[in-house]
């Protein structure tokens, strides 16, 4: 039996791509060969707010150790108690992802050498600063791997962290494609209902929390641009954050609030993915985006910025299009282009071909059990 501990940040049912990749991986480790602790340095989420949760089960013990500050009180006793944790549970893997986890992580005691020390890099680093950079320089060489689910997030660890290859390993992301398959007609119709659109309207999808990053004021103002020369099209939004009235606003302002619905957090994305034409995504920065991907087997073509792992996932052209961050006209014209129907069915067969192929729920589980068992001899 491998004793499994994973380091979070945040909360793992809160919505997100990195917590739906924690989620993912627990559920599909083989349950008899896995002992699962699942230490969040964050409060629990919001009961009225969790997504998919479903990683109740006998192997994995969930808990909380909220930490504002990893410099200060909180920090140093959440460092205690994994190391406390770490003594009495003989942990044969400590993976962590987010900068809290890793910084623990990368101090625990090594003791005789047992415990194999993962961080498990899930964006560009786009939240640290130059000091923290620095720190990390210091003390990625005490994990024994750094993995990550895009050569772009490796690369730049090499670049601004001085990670070495030899440590590093990518394991893309997956999706359960059985869940998230392209929509049956009567599926469509169903799901268009349910949001409210009209006969003969193209759907706009965009899943993504309402922070910066996620740059939704480009989409927004390019999807307007879009509206001026074709009035059927309609934006559907799904997600919540800090910047939702700020957007919501924005819509106001642009005389298109009668054709952009903010659909909150959803359990079932699948079926707001199902009444879509295009999926689009304007971040300034991403890791490999579960949300590209979970679109894509829904065979929707995807319009994205030229950042971070969105080129692993789409084909300038081929599967969607890419346009640079921060930059409405393009993605006005992108989006005008992804929506001809003759050029999207193709679009739509590459997609779902190729996240059967390459981003399975399995695949990605396989690669982390393969890893998992190599390095925990």
């Amino acid at each position: 039996m491998t004793r499994l501990l994973l380091l979070t940040d945040t909360s793992i049912l809160g919505a997100g791509g990195s917590e739906r990749f924690l989620r993912n991986l627990i559920r599909h480790l083989p349950a008899d060969r896995y002992e699962i602790d699942v230490l969040q340095l964050a409060v629990a989420a919001d009961p009225a707010r969790h997504v998919d949760a479903g990683i109740e089960a006998a192997h994995v013990r969930s808990t909380h150790f909220p930490v504002e500050a990893i410099y200060g009180r909180a920090g140093l006793a959440a460092f205690r108690h994994c190391a406390s944790l770490l003594k009495s549970r003989r942990y044969d893997i400590v993976q962590s992802q987010h900068e809290k986890s890793d910084l623990i992580n990368a101090l625990l005691p090594r003791g005789t050498g047992h415990t194999v020390h993962i961080s498990c890099r899930r964006d560009m680093g786009f939240q640290k600063s130059a000091k923290l950079r620095a720190v990390f320089r210091l003390i990625n060489a005490r994990f024994h791997k750094v993995v990550a689910p895009t050569s772009a997030i490796l690369a730049a660890l090499a670049d601004e962290e001085g990670v070495s290859p030899e440590v590093m390993q990518c394991i893309p992301n997956g999706v359960d494609t059985a869940r998230f398959v392209p929509a049956t007609a009567a599926e469509r119709a169903a799901s268009r209902s349910l949001f409210g659109i009209r006969d003969g309207d193209s759907v706009i999808v965009c899943v993504a929390s309402f922070s910066k990053v996620k740059r939704h004021c480009d989409l927004i103002a390019g999807f307007a641009q879009l509206r001026a020369g074709q009035p059927n099209v309609h934006l559907l939004l799904a997600g919540s954050g800090p910047l939702e009235s700020e957007l919501i606003a924005q819509v106001e302002a642009l005389g298109i609030r009668e054709a952009v619905t903010f659909a909150g957090n959803r359990g079932d994305v699948e079926r707001l993915l199902h009444c879509a034409d295009v999926f689009a995504l304007c971040s300034d920065t991403e890791g490999l985006s579960n949300a590209i991907i979970e679109a894509q087997a829904c065979g929707l073509p995807v319009v994205a910025t030229r950042v971070g792992g969105n080129p692993d996932l789409v084909t300038d052209g081929e599967n969607g299009f890419l346009v640079p961050a921060r930059d409405p006209s393009s993605v006005a014209t992108a989006l005008m282009r992804a929506l001809d129907p003759i050029w999207a069915r193709h679009a739509a067969e590459v997609s779902r071909h190729r996240i059967e192929n390459g981003y399975s729920l399995r695949a990605m589980a396989d690669g982390y059990d393969q890893l998992y068992t190599q390095i925990a001899k």
